[in-house]
């Protein structure tokens, strides 16, 4: 590889890092900044009829099954048993699909 090339490789790396640490950043700014913004974002998402919207369009997009394997079929009656607790579990922070 000739100096030349090395030098453009080297410049791109190091431009690809400026961007990854300012695009980290921006984030880290966003997340601190979340409350002040939007003080209750997590409970709109979390908003039972939110929820009900996505989990129609869902099932109209005929949503492929999930991590879990389960399907929009499946997926209705598990909520409507387990909709509190996936609620608490996802606002302590402790939601795993």
């Amino acid at each position: 590889m000739n100096a030349e090339n090395k030098d453009s490789c080297s410049q791109r790396d190091s431009a690809e890092r400026e961007g990854y640490v300012r695009a980290h950043r921006s984030f880290n700014r966003i997340w601190k900044e979340r409350d002040s913004a939007e003080p209750d974002i997590l409970g709109k998402i979390l908003d039972k009829d939110n929820l009900n919207r996505a989990y129609k369009r869902v099932k109209a997009n005929k949503g492929a099954p999930g991590i879990d394997g389960m399907t929009t079929r499946d997926a209705l009656p598990w909520l409507k048993e387990h909709q509190n607790e996936l609620i608490a579990r996802i606002r302590s922070g402790h939601y795993t699909p």
